[in-house]
């Protein structure tokens, strides 16, 4: 069975050749084209054009994957390169006024009687849960700690010999100002809180280092390679509470160096050109406002230690 018609090609339409009648004879689902040189030739230059298009499409659809990815990259590093224009512009107001420290005292996670070492005496040994605000310069961060930070620990003697035992850390996210990073002071595996003549106690921090892009566990110093703090006094103890025992004092450390960020990818380069580490002594400084809570671990809630064997130190 035959048929015949006439159509005006869209595909000619959409490629600007010109829309002209064409006649196709249709028999038993074949096709048959007339003759035409200049219709045969109009079809060549239309399967080029779609072959042509068809290759565009591809290279045009790599380099837009290419070219996204380079902004991409572009954007990141720019938005770094940033913060040393914020972080530059907010130095100047950094050190407002910090707010006192937490009041009280939360045992809650002092170390429990059988974390103490073998051979200790309940009735020689007390849980110290200090609270504190103050002022952190590392590099180019320069940012009030307002929203606090907790230790606990315990302490004691084992046949004579002082020992003690950390419990937890804990502190809450800070915003560097002028930019997107947040960095949280976090625990590094070391502490000595035994008081001398040179310093209140010791302490090794590092600091978690979060934001958009930033891969968990980047950090400014690790628990190998960690900011060793040794702090000194710089407001002596008073006696906030009696029961139970609170004590207040002031530390702080400003001789400290701070290495290279760690765990932080490609991003590592861009971030310590930022925030400027490793920084050396004497570019970094900690100070602290605090309140120690101290309880006995030989009877609930009573204080193992009177204020006067605590006001010449952290710990005796």
């Amino acid at each position: 069975m035959s048929a015949a018609y006439s159509q005006c090609s869209a595909d000619f339409s959409m490629q600007n050749f010109p829309c002209r009648e064409k006649s196709v004879m249709l028999d038993a689902g074949r096709s048959f084209e007339p003759a035409d040189s200049t219709l045969h030739s109009e079809v060549a230059m239309l399967r080029a054009a779609r072959t042509g298009r068809a290759v565009r499409t591809v290279h045009a659809a790599r380099s837009v994957v290419s070219v996204r990815s380079v902004r991409l990259a572009r954007r990141l590093v720019l938005s770094l390169a940033a913060l040393t224009l914020g972080v530059a512009a907010t130095a100047g107001s950094a050190h407002a006024a910090a707010p006192a420290p937490v009041q009280g005292a939360d045992f809650s996670a002092c170390p429990a009687l059988s974390e103490l070492p073998e051979g200790a005496d309940p009735e020689d040994w007390r849980c110290e849960a200090m609270t504190a605000v103050g002022h952190l310069t590392l590099g180019r961060i320069d940012q009030s700690l307002d929203k606090g930070m907790a230790i606990t620990f315990a302490e004691g003697s084992v046949n004579g010999e002082f020992r003690q035992v950390f419990g937890a850390m804990t502190a809450a996210p800070v915003r560097v100002r002028g930019t997107w990073l947040e960095i949280t002071p976090r625990y590094a595996g070391y502490f000595d809180f035994q008081s001398n003549d040179q310093r209140r106690g010791e302490l090794n921090l590092k600091f978690g280092i979060s934001g958009p892009a930033v891969p968990s566990g980047c950090s400014i110093g690790t628990d190998t390679d960690p900011v060793r703090l040794v702090l000194k006094e710089t407001a002596a103890s008073t006696v906030v509470s009696q029961d139970p025992l609170v004590v207040a004092f002031g530390v702080a450390d400003n001789r400290f160096t701070a290495p290279r960020t760690s765990g932080c990818g490609r991003l590592g380069p861009v971030l310590d050109a930022v925030l400027r580490m490793p920084s050396p002594a004497g570019a970094n400084s900690l100070e602290l406002d605090a309140r120690v809570g101290l309880r006995g671990y030989g009877e609930a809630g009573a204080a193992a230690s009177s204020p006067s064997g605590l006001i010449s130190g952290i710990s005796r």
